[in-house]
C-alpha cells in the first residue's frame, strides 16, 4: 500500500545523541487522504502527544481530538514511517473559514495540532511537517500563517521561530497560557 510514487520520502540527517546505533528514519509526508490515515490513528497520535505529554486534560481530549472534528479543521498533513507505515506525525493546515480558526482572516490560515510520536522525535520530522504547511499555504496564495502553542512547549516554540514564525502576542484561554506566532508569506 505504501509508498505511493507520487509522494516524496523524506529522510533526516539528524541523529538522537543518546543512541549510537540510531539510523535516521525515512518518512512519507502527504495529506491524510493520500496516506489513508484512519480515525483511530489520528486519535491515538493526538492522545499520545497531547494527553500523555501533559498538555491536554483527558476529559477535554475526547471532544478536541474526536477524529471527525479534527478532520473538519482543515487539511491534515501526515507522516508515515517509510518502513513500518506507522503514523509518525501530523499537523493541520486550517483555512480562515474553518470553524476551528481563532485568529486567521481572509487569505490567511492557521497551523493546528502539530504532533510527532515520541519515538520519531529528533529526526527533523516536526520541521518537515511545518515546512509542508508553509508550502501548502503558499500554493494556496495565503498571505499569513498563524499558530499558537502553550508556553510550556519550548521545543515547539524554537521550531516555529527557526522556521521564520515571529512571536506576535501571548494570551490565556481555559486557564492555560499561550504564545501566538505569525509567519508573513508575502515577504
Amino acid at each position: 500500500m505504501f509508498p505511493n510514487p507520487r509522494k516524496a520520502a523524506f529522510s533526516s540527517s539528524s541523529f538522537p545523541r543518546d543512541r549510537i546505533d540510531a539510523v535516521a528514519p525515512e518518512f512519507t509526508i502527504a495529506t491524510a487522504d493520500d496516506l489513508e490515515i484512519a480515525d483511530r490513528e489520528i486519535a491515538a497520535l493526538l492522545t499520545k502527544v497531547y494527553v500523555e505529554g501533559g498538555f491536554t486534560p483527558h476529559e477535554e481530549a475526547n471532544s478536541l481530538f474526536e477524529p471527525s472534528a479534527v478532520r473538519q479543521r482543515g487539511t491534515i498533513i501526515g507522516a508515515r514511517h517509510a518502513q513500518s507505515s506507522a503514523l509518525s506525525g501530523l499537523v493541520i493546515v486550517a483555512p480562515h473559514d474553518s470553524p476551528a480558526c481563532r485568529f486567521a482572516k481572509m487569505n490567511e490560515g492557521e497551523v493546528h495540532l502539530l504532533g510527532v510520536m515520541p519515538e520519531y522525535r529528533g529526526h527533523g520530522l516536526g520541521r518537515r511537517l511545518v515546512e509542508a504547511c508553509i508550502e501548502r499555504a503558499r500554493r494556496l496564495g495565503w498571505s499569513k500563517l498563524i499558530l499558537w502553542t502553550q508556553l510550556s512547549m519550548k521545543p515547539a516554540q524554537a521550531l516555529y521561530e527557526s522556521a521564520g514564525f515571529l512571536h506576535a502576542d501571548d494570551f490565556e484561554r481555559n486557564g492555560r497560557k499561550y504564545r501566538l506566532y505569525e509567519l508573513n508569506l508575502l515577504a
